[in-house]
């Protein structure tokens, strides 16, 4: 299957990939449990239940920025790898010999890409989970679990709009330099935001990277949400229309 060709035919970046987000996954947590003792830094004793909560949200933070900032530029070269080390002519001749239609190799490349996020995500928070529970003794994952999917969206929003420009410019080179002018562009909001140099404090909206998607301030509950959720599933629609058109 088409499917999991995907899958082996990117094995190894998935694998270094996989590598770097737990590793990530470790550095950010660990901080938040230890503490400088003698000019030595030692695994802090806890005292208090809430010492527990706060290494845990420290821990979480830490650990979910660091996986947003490298799962955007993952997600952005897996999408712009989506038919391969670049959508042109020697790899679309390849496809296009194989018994399937053109709307079937779209939505399977951006299903295969999209699954092959997951395991960059779970893996990470659960090194997380373990790290902070034998660190604390204790199980607090409500803010992790909340914050996962958001944080899952918006890598799935950078790697559909990498495939999808990937695909309509039949140029890796295009989907990258998009991808990274969004990434850009979303930090760059996100900080002016943070220290109010154009947004109005008086005015009780969130701007963070995970606020927006929680913000108390929507038409209905998760409704930012289902709005990036909605534009990922129809960008692939638009690549297939794209692709369907193209002479090949």
């Amino acid at each position: 299957m088409y499917f999991w060709a995907c899958w082996f035919d990117r094995r190894y970046r998935l694998i270094v990939y996989l590598a770097l987000a737990v590793a990530l996954a470790v550095l950010a947590t660990l901080p938040a449990g230890l503490e400088r003792h003698e000019g030595r830094w030692v695994m802090a004793r806890i005292t208090s239940p809430a010492q527990a909560i706060s290494i845990w949200q420290t821990g979480i933070g830490n650990t979910l920025v660091a996986l947003l900032v490298a799962l955007l530029f993952i997600a952005a070269d897996l999408g712009v790898l989506g038919w391969g080390d670049d959508p042109e002519r020697t790899n679309l001749d390849f496809l296009m010999s194989r018994p399937r239609s053109r709307s079937h190799l779209v939505w399977t490349a951006w299903l295969a890409g999209l699954t092959q996020l997951l395991p960059l995500l779970v893996l990470p928070l659960l090194t997380c989970l373990g790290i902070l529970r034998a660190m604390t003794h204790a199980l607090l994952p409500e803010d992790l679990l909340r914050l996962s999917a958001p944080l899952f969206i918006m890598v799935a929003a950078i790697y559909t709009l990498a495939f999808f420009t990937a695909t309509v410019t039949a140029s890796a080179r295009h989907g990258y330099e998009l991808a990274a002018l969004v990434v850009i562009l979303y930090w760059g909001v996100h900080f002016a935001g943070s220290r109010g140099f154009y947004y109005d404090w008086d005015r009780r909206y969130l701007y963070g990277a995970f606020d927006w998607y929680l913000s108390p301030h929507q038409f209905f509950p998760l409704a930012n949400l289902l709005f990036v959720a909605g534009a990922i599933l129809l960008l692939p629609y638009l690549a297939q229309l794209s692709f369907a058109r193209r002479d090949l």
